[in-house]
């Protein structure tokens, strides 16, 4: 028998309420791991709905390791699925991702977790130190928003690994993908040169030369996340 879905509650964003209909269907054993899921037209049309939001579903769900994508195959409920993939916390952060000013808020005190917690412990960086001089390299007007926000993510992923703390990286990576959306839609040449200059900070304060202020951290990402709130 075919799977289908029946259309979506559009009281909350598109994208979530399909994130919600999957993650369901895995509590409810309609779906398990190795099953196929329907195309991207066929979702499409089962829940009633536009492309864009079942991408950006798919790229969360692909994110916190729920599904699969096999080129020349399709998508796939991942064999590996862990409980962790389908912590309440991680899809209560997706529900409320709609609220885009209220997650930015917790990125930006998120993120001083994460510089205190690294330089407290004395945590290798030298990883988040090759990142970002690769970033001054590769990060030129000629690449897409798409580009400039993944170039740009690498960055931040490199400081969720330099914590060693398996609960932060799972966080920290379902935070950033879902703010990637509004991250690509900011993101222009004339960005190089903050999102340069805002990396440089962070790799500074991570090797000491700069004081570690929370307020004064907190301040610079909200001057840096501003245009995503507008």
């Amino acid at each position: 028998m075919a799977l289908s879905f029946e259309k979506i509650n559009l009281n909350r964003t598109i994208s979530s309420e399909i994130v919600l209909i999957i993650k369901d269907n895995l509590l409810n054993g309609s779906l398990k791991p190795g099953d196929k899921l329907p195309t991207e037209k066929e979702l499409m049309e089962q829940l009633g709905v536009s492309r864009t939001p079942v991408r950006e579903s798919i790229k969360i769900l692909e994110a916190i390791g729920v599904i699969q994508i096999k080129r020349g195959e399709g998508m796939f409920i991942t064999n590996n699925l862990s409980q962790f993939s389908l912590n309440p916390l991680i899809f209560s952060l997706i529900m409320h991702s709609n609220n885009i000013e209220k997650l930015i808020e917790f990125r930006q005190h998120f993120e001083v977790l994460l510089m205190n917690m690294i330089i407290a412990e004395e945590n290798d960086i030298k990883n988040i130190e090759d990142v970002y001089h690769s970033q001054v390299k590769r990060m030129n007007p000629d690449l897409s928003p798409e580009e400039l926000a993944n170039i740009d993510l690498e960055f931040h992923y490199a400081v969720l690994e330099a914590t060693n703390n398996p609960f932060i990286i799972e966080i920290g990576k379902t935070i950033y993908e879902i703010i990637k959306p509004n991250m690509v839609h900011f993101k222009h040449s004339s960005n190089i040169e903050r999102t340069l200059k805002t990396h440089h900070y962070y790799l500074e304060l991570l090797r000491g030369n700069v004081d570690f202020n929370p307020t004064l951290l907190v301040q610079q990402m909200i001057k840096n996340n501003e245009e995503m709130i507008e």
